[in-house]
């Protein structure tokens, strides 16, 4: 199991996205829980997709619109539960907002591939801007993560969900967390 610090792994990709962009940068307004715990993850899967999606996002932004990270956590999904099979503790969700040619489902996929998770199914309804892919690892059914999308135009909103079955349970000693 890993243990992922999913604050830790937004700032580090904002950083690094500010380091490293040449020309216009995009101003990122990012909203995140000081009081979010780290979760319990299978493996470092769930940290690299967040990492590439999340910069893949930044790069792909226009650079005159602001882009929105926003974290938070959602008690229950009772719908998207059913639908998926999964009963998690809660969910995680990372949702980032932009303008430009936003993400493809080919990209996602392949960096989803990458990292040793399938695609059991993409979701539309027609009519709707709105498609949701449901990713779990090859060699299980689960932890399943889900990705919604919402395209209009230049306009669009994604939003991981991350279902959590154990939260890691940290005395707080430590150093209270940075706020936005």
């Amino acid at each position: 199991m890993a243990q992922i610090d999913l604050e830790e792994v937004v700032e580090g990709v904002i950083s690094k996205f500010s380091r490293n962009r040449i020309g216009p940068k995009p101003r990122i307004l990012a909203k995140i829980p000081p009081d979010l715990s780290p979760i319990f993850w299978q493996d470092d899967g769930l940290e690299k997709f967040v990492k590439q999606f999340l910069y893949h996002a930044l790069l792909a932004n226009n650079p005159d619109v602001p882009v929105l990270v926003m974290m938070h956590e959602r008690a229950r999904l009772a719908d998207l539960e059913s639908f998926v099979g999964v009963s998690p503790l809660c969910w995680i969700q990372l949702r980032i907002e932009g303008h430009g040619s936003g993400m493809i489902d080919s990209v996602v996929e392949e960096v989803f591939r990458d990292l040793g998770y399938h695609c059991e199914e993409w979701v539309g309804v027609e009519g709707s801007n709105t498609q949701l892919a449901i990713f779990s690892p090859r060699e299980k059914e689960e932890p399943k993560m889900v990705l919604c999308f919402d395209i209009v135009k230049f306009m669009w909103k994604c939003d991981l969900l991350i279902p959590v079955a154990d939260r890691l349970l940290l005395l707080s000693f430590s150093s209270p967390r940075k706020k936005y």
